[in-house]
């Protein structure tokens, strides 16, 4: 059973108790702050993730900067996929459009030391076939081969399975980016196909992953019947 905090009241011009889940491995809650006037004025519902090393919470615009500089970053595009927005000023209808998207749920990673450092996002998310796909970037290379994007995907996951009720989880990686596909490997994860895509490189394979509660690799007691 999840607990859902109540409507808070206005603390001052900057910040807002809203009404919050946040899911913790036993579940707990505990608030989440908004710095937006219009969030506010909304009574914004929203998520809190937290996993073993890692928060996952909303995505916020000062997030935005560091977004559009991975976006600009040749070493993690050549990697990631997705449509993030590459200049400041197409930051506003990228995060509107976000907000918008019933079928999309989108989390900024937070480390352990508290700074930001990427995102995950299940997108097109179908509710009758309960099925989505997984997309992760951490846009900071000083924090890769920590095991923090393996645990981002294995909170989000479990999270997807438990919470959302989504009976698959898929997404594509580079074959050449073994460093994410064991990531994905250790959460469950398993190779199910591969395509070959035209780029400007040149041809590049892609293997298509796939994930059911039944594969999940992790002892969330959430998850435990």
């Amino acid at each position: 059973m999840v607990e859902i905090a109540g409507r808070g009241q206005q603390t001052g011009d900057e910040l807002f108790l809203g009404v919050v889940e946040t899911y913790r491995w036993p579940i707990v809650v505990a608030p989440f702050f908004l710095a937006s006037s219009k969030l506010r004025r909304k009574g914004w519902h929203t998520v809190v993730l937290i996993g073993k090393m890692v928060k996952l919470r909303p995505l916020l615009p000062q997030d935005l900067p560091l977004i559009v500089a991975s976006a600009r970053d040749p070493q993690i595009q050549r990697l990631v996929d997705g449509a993030y927005p590459s200049s400041l000023a197409e930051c506003a209808p990228w995060f509107n459009a976000l907000k918008a998207n019933r079928n999309h749920k989108h989390f900024a990673i937070i480390a352990p030391d508290n700074r930001f450092i990427g995102d995950i996002e299940l997108d097109s998310i179908s509710w009758r076939r309960r099925e989505g796909e997984l997309r992760i970037c951490i846009c900071n290379p000083n924090y890769w081969n920590r095991g923090l994007g393996t645990d981002a995907v294995a909170t989000l996951a479990a999270y997807a399975f438990d919470q959302l009720h989504l009976r698959l989880i898929y997404l594509r990686v580079y074959r050449e980016n073994r460093r994410a596909i064991r990531c994905y490997e250790k959460v469950g994860f398993r190779i199910v196909g591969w395509l070959r895509r035209p780029t400007e490189a040149g041809i590049r394979e892609v293997y298509l992953m796939c994930l059911t509660p039944a594969e999940l690799q992790t002892p969330l007691p959430a998850l435990a019947g």
